[in-house]
């Protein structure tokens, strides 16, 4: 009983750290057959990490009724509420409005909230709401910003065409309201000629990378997502959203988990590639740009002429960049994957549509 005690107190100190005040109220109690844990915690993780503590300390678990806060599914919100100013910021951390400057600000800035977007109310604490976009971003904003809603808005909160683990979207068709289709919905043998399916592919890429170069040169700014400050995972989001009307979630990790993987040498425009800095470790994400040579992919030197003539062998592009939010030049750039890892490790490649 007191180990428990004790793993729980520890954990709530760790998100306190994290979240500024602890999302971490549970309790336990003492059944014949075994104990009851009941409360509230933020995450998943949060709730994982209880478990397998107690396991680790052979703490036999009866069940549980914590509440996950965060899983939209379950309907524990507090409320709703729309955003009424021009945008406002959100915060990884609380920080009392008493004390809060725009130095604190810089550092934990996780995310922006823009005029009539609706947020998920999830805890409450002085002046300030923990709330969850709905691309399941979770940060604090200040209640003079928005306004309060008592009726439920879990539907039109929940629209959108989300990126899926695991899986890449296929789009049937390109036009101004691009229609979106699961692989497993449709038959393209039957429904897209090769011809018309390798031009949606190009028509995809074109779109992510001109909405991407729309936004070179604009300013670093973390948690930022417009044209006067954005960061790397959220040059990301806003590219697939404002493009395709993909949403996918803000941070570059939780983006990493979307789509599916594929081998550096065979990316495309479009892909993501996801890295750590070299000195800090910091992690990092871009969008691939295939750049080829009078349209047409070069040979890959240990390819034979005669093999590539049967439609065997491997090809290579010109030239492979990466546009991204960099902290280093403090700039949205375009840059060759050369130089990229030159500063920063390769950790992997995603793809979320073709």
């Amino acid at each position: 009983m007191q180990n428990l005690h004790n793993i729980l107190n520890n954990l709530k100190k760790q998100d306190q750290q994290n979240y500024g005040i602890a999302v971490f109220d549970i309790d336990l109690k003492v059944t014949k057959k075994g104990i009851m844990l009941f409360g509230e915690v933020l995450t998943e993780n949060q709730k994982s990490q209880i478990l397998k503590l107690a396991k680790n300390k052979k703490i036999k678990i009866a069940f549980d009724k914590i509440k996950i806060l965060s899983d939209s599914s379950k309907r524990h919100e507090l409320g709703w509420a729309i955003v009424k100013d021009k945008m406002i910021d959100l915060k990884l951390r609380f920080v009392s409005n008493k004390i809060l400057n725009k130095k604190i600000l810089k550092k934990i800035r996780c995310s922006q909230a823009f005029k009539s977007e609706i947020l998920r109310v999830l805890y409450k604490n002085e002046d300030q709401l923990l709330v969850q976009q709905n691309d399941l971003t979770l940060g604090w904003v200040d209640r003079g910003k928005i306004v309060i809603k008592k009726k439920s808005l879990y539907k039109e909160w929940k629209k959108g065409n989300f990126a899926v683990k695991g899986k890449v979207i296929k789009i049937l068709k390109i036009n101004c309201h691009s229609e979106f289709i699961s692989e497993s919905i449709v038959d393209f043998k039957k429904n897209n000629t090769t011809r018309s399916r390798k031009k949606i592919s190009e028509k995809i890429k074109y779109l992510i990378i001109k909405e991407a170069e729309k936004y070179l040169g604009t300013k670093y700014l973390l948690g930022g997502k417009t044209k006067k400050g954005i960061d790397c995972s959220g040059l990301v989001q806003v590219a697939y959203k404002n493009s395709l009307d993909i949403i996918l979630p803000k941070h570059s990790w939780d983006q990493k988990e979307m789509g599916k993987k594929v081998n550096l040498k065979n990316v495309i425009s479009g892909d993501l590639i996801f890295l750590i800095k070299k000195e800090n470790s910091h992690k990092h994400v871009g969008i691939v740009e295939v750049v080829l040579e009078n349209n047409v992919k070069r040979p890959h030197i240990n390819t034979s002429p005669a093999l590539l003539k049967r439609g065997i062998g491997t090809m290579e592009p010109a030239a492979v960049n990466l546009i991204h939010a960099s902290l280093e030049k403090k700039k949205v750039i375009r840059q060759s994957l050369e130089k990229v890892f030159e500063n920063y490790d390769f950790v992997e490649a995603g793809r979320i549509v073709e």
